[in-house]
């Protein structure tokens, strides 16, 4: 059937479900020789977990026993085999599972082993006398790429230590020189400003003289193109007279005896400090200075400069200074890169061990050697993993103990309902009662406006602290999206897309949820991958089941339609009388004296009795009457999983709220009809 076998793993396990973890790690480990992809390995290890979980579940619920799993790898496919000694799925040994009979029976098992079928490429179910085994078949998908050598050499430790070095040099430097360019060139401003103000302050001086001796017009021009030619910075000087007639221009003689304007960006009354403005694109600097004689003012000299010619200069040896600093730094990341060998070249035996340990490797020790710090590291981390090695086991049972104790309880209040609302026209009781510490189911009844309300039980695959965590999120999320959504439907759309994004791989929640519109009496349902409701129509004293169609949450795996084609919504017109039951498997699922489990057709039988003479019986009384059925039927004996339901039923007029729970339940929360009494 399939070609050599490349390697062959067989392992053992106690039949238990803390066990899980280290049939995960065999199977993850399996699929990475394989060369199988992350996506198609994450599959593979929720089908394995379902198919492993069912397995101790069903075969060995009232025995314990061990589960023997083997591997068997191919070039291009892995056989997976569970092999157990317990009960059979298929007591006629069929080697087809019946799919449609499980899902139809409405156990999680069925829902697990439909999915199991999706994932994997070929299952089967062999039953014999002596054994049972499970067989899976996953073929290989290569992935289409795979990163060259460079991307590969790039994110070694090594040159991360050398680049981030780089980045840090790079960066001290580039802000030191920006800080220093930076000033610099204000200092160079600064100095440049200095100088055409004592320059300015000269030429005033000297034209003082001149038009206190009425010098002639030559003169004037003289004097200014002389200052210009000695000094290229200045661009232009003109001199004014107290009526601001033009005495001298440095740039036209022409314009002497005229009115002088200065640059529109100019302010005439700032005098004595330099002002910037521009002229065709070029930055300029302007300056004003009065001329006086005495105390009197007879004239200003305008003072046009350039600091292009200053700028240029700092550019060109700005220029040289970055490229001296960038050849300095590319000569410091290659002597960076070989200096870090000295320093990278240990630590990278040293995570070499460690990844060995965590990969179960706990023989081979580090070779002391090195520098003593790292000698030192070396010796350590042997002690140190010679001694986990010895203690391993007992501190991780100690330690998962511990912490499931310690937030059991505030888990456990996150999950229920502290009060339920008060809604008029329906009585309602809700029962929860968890087979551990911790359980995995959720019940809840909350208002969404003033005559809209939603009623939630749901069950999450798996046991203990996880279930409980992903159940007090799933709690937050609906109450979210259901104040957002418009129908029940779209309320599990969008709580099934954050939790596919948000919830730990392995793990899905089949959930039933209602919205009941008080006006109008229209109970709206949805169900995604749920045991189905019991409805009890007074009118026609009958009980029927509401299953509309749907999958689990949280499932991101592609099967033959996604989540949202196959949702369905269902209405249902209620009439005074009317009762509905929303529940668990721990229900139906419950085993008695005789083996036999409790089944959906003893609860619709009970249900039927009790929904006759509904009218006089209260729904606390039947609450309590169906949970002492069940501890009769199972002789009280440790139930194998939570009991959660909701039971409601409509009232005839207007009522008020009271109720409890039987003592020897979990607290819970009842609402009744506002007519009733409490």
């Amino acid at each position: 059937m399939f070609q050599r076998a490349i390697k062959e793993i067989n392992a053992e396990f106690i039949a238990e479900e803390k066990y899980l973890d280290s049939i995960r790690r065999v199977v993850k480990e399996s699929c990475s020789t394989g060369g199988m992809s992350t996506k198609d390995t994450s599959a593979v290890l929720l089908a394995i977990e379902e198919g492993a979980t069912n397995i101790i579940r069903h075969a060995y619920l009232y025995e314990k026993g061990t589960l023997r799993l083997r591997i068997v790898i191919y070039r291009k496919l892995l056989a997976f085999s569970l092999f157990d000694t317990g009960r059979s799925f298929e007591p006629q040994g069929n080697g087809k599972l019946d799919l449609e009979r499980l899902v139809e029976s409405g156990r999680k098992g069925g829902l697990g082993f439909y999915m199991i079928q999706k994932i994997m490429d070929s299952v089967e179910y062999l039953s014999s006398p002596e054994f049972n085994e499970l067989r899976m078949i996953k073929r290989i998908s290569r992935p289409a790429t795979e990163a060259g050598p460079l991307l590969r050499r790039m994110s070694t430790l090594r040159m991360k230590f050398s680049v981030w070095t780089f980045l840090i040099v790079a960066l001290i430097v580039g802000t030191a020189f920006y800080y220093i360019n930076s000033r610099s060139t204000l200092e160079v401003q600064r100095h440049l400003d200095d100088t055409v103000t004592a320059l300015a302050n000269t030429i005033a001086g000297q034209a003082s003289g001149y038009i206190i001796n009425r010098r002639s017009d030559v003169e004037f021009d003289e004097l200014l193109v002389s200052y210009v030619r000695a000094n290229p910075m200045l661009s232009q000087i003109v001199l004014v007279d107290s009526a601001g007639l033009i005495i001298a221009h440095s740039d036209d003689i022409r314009n002497i005896h005229k009115s002088y304007h200065p640059p529109e960006d100019v302010r005439r009354d700032l005098i004595g400090g330099p002002q910037r403005f521009e002229r065709n694109q070029s930055p300029l600097s302007y300056l004003i200075l009065p001329i006086l004689s005495g105390e009197k003012r007879i004239g200003q000299v305008h003072v046009t400069y350039s600091s292009a010619q200053i700028k240029e200069l700092l550019v060109n040896t700005r220029r040289a200074i970055l490229f001296l600093t960038g050849a300095l730094l590319l000569m410091g990341i290659a002597g960076i890169y070989l200096l870090s060998n000295y320093f990278v070249t240990p630590i990278l035996k040293i995570t070499e061990r460690v990844r060995r340990y965590s990969a179960g490797d706990t023989e081979t020790d580090l070779p002391l050697e090195g520098a003593d710090e790292f000698f030192e590291i070396s010796r350590a981390l042997n002690d140190m993993t010679t001694r986990l090695s010895r203690d391993r086991r007992n501190v991780i049972e100690r330690e998962r103990m511990a912490k499931e104790i310690e937030v059991a309880s505030q888990i456990q209040k996150t999950l229920l309902p502290r009060e339920l609302p008060r809604i008029k026209g329906l009585d309602v009781e809700g029962f929860y009662r968890a087979a551990s510490l911790v359980g995995g189911d959720l019940y809840d009844v909350f208002r969404l406006s003033e005559d809209r309300f939603c009623l939630v039980v749901a069950d999450v695959s798996g046991k203990g602290v996880p279930a409980s965590l992903v159940m007090s999120m799933l709690r937050t999320v609906l109450q979210i999206y259901a104040d957002k959504a418009t129908s029940a439907r779209q309320t599990l759309l969008m709580a099934n897309e954050y939790l596919v994004k948000n919830m730990p791989p392995g793990m899905f929640i089949t959930v039933l949820l209602a919205i009941y519109d008080a006006q109008d009496r229209k109970l709206s349902i949805v169900s995604a991958g749920h045991n189905p409701m019991l409805y009890y129509e007074a009118g026609s004293n009958r009980l029927s089941s509401v299953n509309p169609p749907g999958m689990p949450l949280g499932v991101d795996v592609t099967l033959e339609r996604d989540f949202a084609s196959g949702l369905q919504e269902m209405t249902l017109n209620l009439s005074p009388g009317d009762m509905f039951f929303m529940y668990t498997d721990g229900i139906t699922e419950a085993v008695g004296r005789d083996r036999q489990q409790y089944g959906m057709e003893r609860l619709s039988r009970f249900l039927s009795s009790k929904c006759q003479g509904g009218q006089t019986e209260s729904l606390t009384e039947m609450v309590q009457a169906l949970a002492d059925e069940i501890d009769n039927f199972s002789g009280y004996a440790r139930q194998a999983d939570d009991i959660t339901f909701i039971l409601c039923r409509v009232g005839i007029g207007d009522g008020a709220v009271s109720g409890g729970a039987a003592s020897h339940h979990l607290p819970t929360t009842s609402v009744r009809d506002e007519s009733g009494s409490s």
